[in-house]
């Protein structure tokens, strides 16, 4: 009895549908993986000049407190006074005596706006002749020091060779970066027909009916070869990439050609004499001996970009010293003309502005006398007073009305703001070593219209954090008051720095400040990129940029954005363009 065979023909298409699945599974490995990484924004490491701005808030202190006392024990019959109130030398502080409060009151505050009016009245008038004076004695003066600086800048040597050496180091600079492109055009052209040899060579095997599968990797090197370059920078890293790739293709071809020698036609071994040629050229063209390679322009470039970094450090710190204190002069000197010259075109409307002003100043004069008189009548005379010793403004009132004030009590305090005043706010150590008393600094939190000028006066230990921290002490003077919060900016001198990346890439945990750097690794399908972290060292930022300590070259790239939360380690994916 025949026993019939059991059909397996199924069997044979499952195993070759999925034998297909899974090859194109591997072929789009690499793209589906991508799509799922983290896409990150890159900056490359670099050298620059950093100009540190250290900034801090802190409270307006008066430097300068009168202390009001009680000079017997009294009871305090009326308080002509409240916080806040700018008061003159002379006004009633406090009443002693016996009177009706509510009449004290009412010519207390007779006087205070007859003597208000008087002094508003005055603010307003002019004394035309003495502001022509000192405007004209301004205008002398800034005249003098406009010819003063000219003379400086103009006789100056330091300054002279610094502006020469600059010019010179601009001018190596863009023959350097024209070198550059020029040679780095000629090395894309070499590559590019190095690729086209490689296609002719490989279409000639495929015509001969050659296996031409194993010269897959050798045109991916290629391509990859030609991408490095054709992102290069005019650094020295795109350059080798490039040439290991080439290098890495040609290792290829010649294993490829010993696999194929027994098949070797005579077309075709001219084809391949004709790409091993090509890949010699491309090697010249990047890394060859004769100072004319496209390594030899990077590096020529570099150096070039380092002497005009120096030229311009040195140009720059002359120029602030010079040019702008010459700038300042002229600036100075057209304003005191333009404003000599509208005194001079107002002087009819001065004098009869002044006329008219004097009358009202004679008239509110003669009010304040008889208020005062009035005063005095119901107050029982300057025995049963306290009055202010000081101009300033009340910052304190210790007592009220119908308490007893004892001998040696101190019943107000006074600021006077003819002693200045005082901010204060905690640096860094660091920070304050780049600093000298006797900085401009800036305000930046004052309103429109308001000015107000600081000035760094001491750098003292800081009592809460004595090892790490100093506090920097400023001067400031203008539309200020005690109280005030007021956020200062001062900057430190300009230096240059090796290692300067944009402030986007800082980032800080518990750890310290670091960064996430790019680490590239080669693979059969490609490039991987992994963010590796570094921890770094701030020493200085401006608004963009930040200079810092790690284990970091130049050149090196550094993540600035993630479309993701990234961790040390993780493999990203390069943003394009």
């Amino acid at each position: 009895m025949e026993t019939k065979p059991k059909n397996r023909e199924w069997v044979k298409n499952a195993a070759i549908i999925f034998l297909a699945v899974l090859l194109v599974l591997t072929f789009f490995s690499n793209t589906i993986m991508n799509r799922s990484l983290p896409e990150v924004a890159t900056a490359y490491v670099q050298s620059n000049s950093i100009t540190a701005r250290v900034r801090g808030t802190g409270t307006v202190e008066s430097q300068g407190v009168y202390e009001v006392k009680a000079t017997e024990t009294r009871e305090i019959r009326a308080v002509m006074i409240k916080s806040g109130q700018t008061i003159e030398a002379g006004d009633v502080l406090f009443v002693l005596g016996e009177g009706d409060s509510a009449e004290i009151e009412a010519a207390q505050e007779q006087l205070r706006q007859l003597k208000l009016s008087y002094s508003q009245t005055a603010v307003g008038a002019t004394n035309y002749s003495g502001q022509l004076q000192k405007a004209q004695s301004r205008y002398d003066a800034a005249v003098a020091a406009e010819a003063a600086a000219l003379a400086e800048l103009n006789g100056n040597p330091d300054f002279q060779s610094a502006q020469a050496a600059l010019t010179s180091a601009q001018d190596k600079l863009a023959s350097a970066q024209l070198n550059y492109t020029l040679a780095n055009s000629t090395a894309m052209q070499s590559v590019g027909n190095l690729i086209f040899s490689f296609n002719e060579f490989e279409t000639s095997c495929s015509a001969q009916g050659l296996d031409t599968l194993a010269l897959n990797d050798v045109e991916y090197a290629l391509n990859s070869a030609r991408e490095a370059l054709s992102a290069a920078d005019g650094s020295a890293n795109s350059v080798a990439v490039a040439v290991d790739k080439i290098q890495s293709a040609e290792q290829g071809v010649l294993m490829y050609e010993l696999a194929i020698s027994a098949s070797v036609t005579p077309e075709l071994a001219d084809k391949l004499a004709a790409l091993k040629t090509c890949f010699t050229q491309s090697q010249n063209y990047l890394v060859g001996a004769g100072g004319s390679s496209l390594m030899d322009s990077v590096n020529e470039q570099h150096e070039a970009q380092e002497r005009y970094n120096g030229a311009s450090t040195q140009y720059e710190g002359f120029s602030s010293l010079f040019t702008e204190k010459y700038n300042s002069a002229v600036a100075e000197r057209n304003a005191a003309e333009a404003a000599l010259k509208s005194l001079r075109d107002s002087a009819d409307d001065y004098g009869r502005q002044a006329a008219l002003t004097g009358l009202s100043l004679q008239d509110l004069k003669y009010q304040i006398e008889r208020a005062q008189e009035k005063l005095d009548s119901l107050t029982g005379g300057s025995e049963n007073q306290i009055t202010s010793n000081v101009s300033g403004t009340v910052a304190s009132v210790a007592v009220t009305a119908g308490t007893t004030a004892t001998k040696d009590q101190v019943i107000a305090t006074i600021e006077v703001p003819d002693m200045g005043y005082t901010v204060s706010f905690s640096v860094t150590t660091d920070q304050a070593r780049r600093l000298r008393p006797g900085d401009s600094a800036e305000v930046t939190s004052y309103y429109w219209g308001s000015h107000i000028d600081a000035t760094l006066s001491a750098i003292k230990n800081d009592p809460k954090n004595p090892l790490t921290n100093k506090l920097l002490e400023f001067d400031v003077s203008g539309d200020v008051a005690a109280g005030a919060q007021l956020t200062i900016s001062i900057g430190e001198r300009s230096a240059s720095y090796d290692l300067v990346i944009p402030n986007s890439a800082i980032r800080s945990d518990s750890n310290g400040k670091f960064v996430y750097v790019i680490q590239a690794k080669n693979s059969a399908l490609g490039n991987r990129y992994f963010a590796r972290r570094v921890n770094v060292e701030v020493l200085a930022s401006d608004d963009n940029n930040s200079a810092v300590t790690g284990n970091l070259d130049y050149g090196d790239y550094v993540i600035t954005t993630s479309s993701a939360p990234i961790k040390s380690g993780d493999q990203v994916r390069m943003a394009e363009g």
